[in-house]
């Protein structure tokens, strides 16, 4: 299959790259650091796998028709788009910069909207089977203290995916809902917390969450949640009314993570 993820060059979006590819899969990397992907697809070389770096900023206008019009440049078809790239820093709203705002609503919402509406024609003209995989997060159920815009953002992605996976039942294509939880990751700095060792010990590294969602998005599943920690975290989402809910989690924020100065660039 020819794949396409996006938010490649760290994190999960890494590690779903390099699992597609070394599972003999032609990967197309997609971000902005240029660097991290060239050197993502050197690594790859290396072990006899593809991956194909392309720097774009996906939140721009023209992005979703210039990564189409690239892949099918490259792959003639494509069959698997991942939308992964995401973001927000860790704060309360007020104190959130308009740019982060409008960041995180862009990059998290509507660059993945876009994307899913570039690429979904496209798998459906050529009729083979394909996926699409929008990666949201536990917070797509839970509330998270300090991520009202986050927390709203992948409460967007939860329900759009699975009513964009209702509408094209019956089609070649399956769409899936990818939500991780804590994952040892460069997000926490980016977004500007200190955990805990205590907590990243029962985080997820990256390449736990794309071993183990690999299988999951082939098989076409509604839903993935990986792990056993997210897993509880969605059950308070689910079970506990939100004035519990967010009580809950706030403990478990005060307990585990320090608010320190997000790093994202503006």
């Amino acid at each position: 299959m020819n794949v396409i993820i996006t938010g490649a060059s760290s994190g999960i979006g890494r590690a779903l790259a390099a699992k597609f590819a070394l599972e003999g899969h032609r990967v197309m990397a997609v971000a902005r650091r240029e660097a991290r992907l060239e050197a993502l697809a050197e690594e790859m070389a290396a072990q006899g796998a593809e991956v194909i770096p392309y720097a774009l900023d996906i939140t721009t206008s023209r992005a979703p028709a210039e990564l189409l019009d690239e892949a099918v440049r490259v792959f003639g078809r494509v069959h698997v788009l991942v939308n992964n790239a995401g973001m927000s820093p860790y704060q309360r709203f007020t104190e959130l910069s308009a740019v982060h705002v409008r960041q995180a609503i862009e990059l998290n919402v509507r660059a993945l909207t876009e994307l899913c509406h570039a690429f979904a024609p496209h798998m459906l003209a050529h009729g083979e089977r394909s996926h699409v995989v929008n990666v949201g997060s536990v917070g797509g159920y839970t509330p998270l203290p300090n991520f009202s815009v986050y927390t709203g953002t992948k409460h967007y992605v939860r329900a759009f995916t699975d009513l964009l996976r209702y509408e094209l039942g019956g089609t070649n294509i399956t769409v899936s809902g990818l939500h991780p939880g804590g994952t040892v990751t460069e997000f926490q700095a980016g977004a500007g917390q200190r955990v805990t060792p205590f907590a990243q010990r029962t985080m997820l590294k990256p390449a736990q969450v794309a071993t183990r969602a690999y299988p999951a998005i082939l098989k076409g599943r509604r839903v993935i949640i990986v792990g056993f920690v997210d897993k509880l975290a969605v059950l308070v989402g689910r079970v506990l009314p939100f004035p519990w809910a967010i009580r809950v989690m706030e403990l478990v924020y005060r307990m585990n993570v320090e608010k320190v100065d997000p790093r994202y660039g503006e």
